[in-house]
């Protein structure tokens, strides 16, 4: 029994070429779905991961420093950190979550301290901050503190520089 040579046909040639076509189309777009997706959940767990480690920490200091009485004085609950110039230095979500963790570890003894004695240490806090370089992935970075605001959230405006 002899099977007859259809790959000669040109018919069959156009159809076998559109399967592989449509093949090689088809997985190309599943790729770039599934890489999106992979993103956003990448991205999800950074935040999720930040938000327990924060946690945590909270909780430490509540464990160390219970709460007082009802004339207690405000105390520091959150840092927060923001960078005027990421976009422009085109800084990656995961290296800028990298560097607020390193900068919220230097300052972790400011959490549950009182609005009085964090806004004496303002300079401290300052200088501690910019005279450190930060090592992400080979690259050093080094950062300025733009603005400063001292209430019981604390925010940090920084500026990302490039260490020589």
């Amino acid at each position: 029994m002899h099977i007859p040579p259809l790959y000669k046909n040109k018919e069959w040639r156009r159809f076998l070429a559109g399967i592989a076509l449509g093949a090689i189309v088809g997985y190309s777009f599943f790729i770039l779905i599934h890489g999106q997706q992979q993103e956003t959940i990448i991205q999800e767990h950074i935040q999720l991961s930040a938000q327990l480690h924060e946690a945590e920490k909270k909780y430490e200091n509540l464990l160390n420093n219970p709460p007082e009485e009802e004339d207690k004085p405000l105390k520091v609950r959150e840092l927060q950190v923001r960078y005027t110039n990421a976009k422009k230095l085109e800084v990656d979500l995961l290296t800028q979550h990298q560097l607020t963790s390193l900068v919220k570890e230097l300052l972790s003894s400011v959490h549950g301290q009182n609005l009085e004695t964090v806004a004496g240490q303002v300079d401290l806090m300052i200088s501690t901050i910019e005279s450190k370089d930060y090592v992400i992935d080979q690259l050093t970075y080094q950062l300025q503190v733009k603005k400063l605001i001292v209430t019981e959230q604390v925010s940090f405006d920084l500026e990302i520089k490039l260490a020589p």
